[in-house]
C-alpha cells in the first residue's frame, strides 16, 4: 500500500505591520552586532574578523530589503 504524501499548503495570511516592525528591530540589533565586528576587526588587525562582520552587514542589508519588496 503506498504511503500518501503530505500537501503542504501556505497559509495566505498577512503577517502584519507588527511583524515587520519586530523583524526591522532585530535586524537593527543585527546591524550594531555587524558593526562591533567590522571595528574591532579593524582596529585589532585581523582580517578575518572584519571581512565576517562585512559579509554579515551585508546579508542583514540584504534581508531588509527582503523584507521592503
Amino acid at each position: 500500500m503506498p504511503i500518501p504524501e503530505k500537501i503542504i499548503i501556505p497559509a495566505s495570511k498577512d503577517p502584519g505591520k507588527g511583524h515587520f516592525y519586530v523583524s526591522l528591530v532585530k535586524s537593527v540589533i543585527r546591524l550594531a552586532g555587524a558593526s562591533c565586528f567590522i571595528a574591532l576587526g579593524y582596529g585589532l588587525e585581523m582580517p578575518l574578523m572584519l571581512a565576517g562582520g562585512v559579509l554579515l552587514f551585508a546579508a542583514e542589508v540584504l534581508g531588509i530589503a527582503e523584507e521592503i519588496v
